[in-house]
């Protein structure tokens, strides 16, 4: 398809420090891991609850598995399953494959039964790399996939005698030993390999990262070493301060694509310090960042709501911040306030995708507008279709779905010719779904997903619009808007509620719901609030609007049986 990008009116709103083109090379990220290793050896690469490994022990480490990997014989083009959560295990696994050209293929570890069967059937790994404390998952769907070899390793392994930070008690649990699989340490008693896969870094697969998917079974998105190196290295030019000697805290999934791009490649494209956490736990985030000094953190919106509404906040010291990014959601107005208070930078929100690899739009730092994703990253082009005919742009201030040219643009979707087409329309466009509007500076504001829409009396409502409008009342921690069937006005909107703790029986649905009529438009606001304790969120925090609608429809077919 012929579609020509958009006047690039955010050109006026680039913010001096940001280049106007970026020279990636033909090196994959692998080698700049090895140049870092070879010019600062005792630099820090990663600490992992204390335990410091450097720039030459990872490089050493990666070089060691590749080679265990490939005396099970694995070879350039084979995908690699990794079952972990973040470890120093999760960053030498993926590296390795990397030395090798295997296809890393990121698992969610909360993944259970036929989510793990459709992804390793459908990826055709033969080889998964897994938790201990998680085997016993994969022991249960085993019969039903065809693997070559199970590698099990325990994080423990990598914990130091005396942590600095407080470790999940589950990871010093030690577990049987199995039957049929190899174990970590054997791998790295291998030789190492001499010298690294020889790769077309823009044809050679890097990674099937599979989306969270809104409909329907996973994509699997298909990332080059190239869409890799480029994201990686676009992300590291958003921080106006970026160097070696930041310290990037890691809290988000690396199974994530936000975060193994901005928290785990760009820091080692960089040669910086990586702190990595397990899992998320403010009292543990908020611990790192006071102890290690952290200048970067990249989360997700749940994430930043949840540390700064943290009664103990207070007693941290998060100076130290230079930057802050959240995606997945927007932010509540009152977080980014108490945010710019509390470090004295500004959290700003971006915007990206399995398909991009992580940020393809971000505000910049020194230039951040509220309530705006930003502007696109170097070397992106976008067009806003119209929603009714996509070879038209619409006018500018006008809304319509958001398509990206990228460098970092998956080339496809594994074994989904027809998505493909539909997704990948060709020139490297990427149709995202979102439904978008651009101001005069070229700033992008997110307004839903065009199979989100809810359409109320015939008109419009954008669910991210309306929990804008619910985060400025004062009692809402955190919330999520869907549309309900109604037999009159087609769609109900309906809003899930998380109250603040100081708020819980002080206030009812029905207050909520008086007060949102008095702050949006009689077609737009919530008929319906229903309080919760808690949302359902996926392993990288965003809340899953797809499972509280697959609720609803749950219960609206028991009523009609009823």
């Amino acid at each position: 398809m012929k579609v020509k990008p958009m006047e690039r009116i955010w050109d006026n709103s680039w913010p001096p420090y940001w280049p106007r083109i970026l020279e990636v090379g033909r090196e994959p990220l692998l080698w700049h891991l090895h140049h870092h290793a070879v010019h600062f050896p005792q630099k820090p690469a990663v600490i992992f609850y204390g335990k410091v490994i450097t720039y030459k022990e990872l490089d050493k480490m990666v070089y060691r598995f590749a080679g265990g990997l490939r005396s099970l014989g694995l070879t350039k083009g084979d995908r690699i399953y990794l079952c972990l959560e973040n470890s120093p295990q999760y960053i030498i696994s993926y590296y390795a494959a990397a030395a090798l050209g295997l296809v890393v293929v990121p698992g969610n570890p909360m993944n259970k039964g036929e989510e793990l069967v459709y992804m390793l059937n459908d990826s055709g790994a033969k080889t998964v790399i897994i938790e201990d404390i998680l085997f016993s998952v994969l022991q249960a769907i085993r019969n039903k996939v065809s693997l070559d070899q199970i590698i099990v390793t325990s994080l423990s392994e990598y914990l130091p005698d005396e942590p600095t930070l407080p470790v999940p008690s589950d990871l010093w649990i030690k577990t049987d030993r199995y039957q049929d699989v190899v174990y970590w340490n054997e791998i790295m008693d291998s030789e190492p390999i001499s010298a690294i896969e020889v790769l077309d870094i823009k044809q050679d697969l890097a990674l099937i990262q599979y989306t969270s998917g809104t409909t329907g079974n996973p994509k699997g998105a298909m990332l080059t070493h190239y869409n890799a190196l480029y994201s990686a290295l676009s992300t590291a030019t958003i921080v106006p301060t970026s160097s070696t000697n930041d310290i990037y805290l890691t809290v988000l999934p690396l199974f994530h694509v936000s975060a193994m791009n901005s928290s785990m490649n760009a820091p080692i494209y960089l040669g910086a310090t990586n702190i990595l956490i397990c899992r998320f736990d403010m009292e543990t985030v908020l611990m790192a960042i006071e102890k290690y000094r952290c200048t970067v953190w990249n989360a997700v919106s749940t994430m930043n709501i949840a540390v700064i509404n943290y009664p103990k906040v207070n007693e941290y010291d998060l100076s130290s911040l230079q930057s802050l990014a959240s995606g997945g959601a927007p932010v509540p107005l009152h977080v980014l306030n108490l945010y710019k208070e509390k470090t004295g930078c500004d959290l700003v929100e971006a915007f990206g995708m399995s398909e991009t690899i992580g940020a393809a739009i971000c505000n910049p730092p020194t230039k951040n507008v509220i309530g705006s994703i930003g502007i696109p990253l170097v070397g992106n082009e976008i067009r806003i279709a119209d929603l009714s005919d996509e070879l038209k742009d619409v006018d500018l201030g006008e809304e319509g779905e958001l398509w990206i040219q990228s460098p970092s643009n998956a080339i496809g979707y594994w074994n989904d010719d027809v998505e493909t087409a539909n997704i990948f329309p060709g020139d490297g466009w990427l149709k995202t779904g979102d439904i978008v509007m651009m101001d005069d500076q070229g700033y992008i504001y997110i307004r839903g997903r065009v199979k989100e829409m809810i359409k109320a009396s015939g008109y419009s409502v954008y669910p991210v619009e309306v929990e804008k409008y619910l985060y400025d009342h004062p009692a809402i921690a955190e919330c999520c808007v869907i549309g309900i069937p109604h037999e009159y006005r087609g769609e109900d909107v309906k809003a899930f509620v998380i109250l603040k703790p100081n708020w819980v029986g002080k206030i009812t649905e029905q207050e909520i719901i008086n007060w949102a009529r008095d702050q949006m438009a009689v077609y737009k606001y919530p008929r319906i609030v229903e309080f919760r304790e808690a949302l359902p969120k996926s392993g990288t925090g965003k809340i899953m609007r797809k499972i509280l609608k697959q609720e609803e429809t749950n219960a609206s077919i028991q009523r009609i049986e009823s």
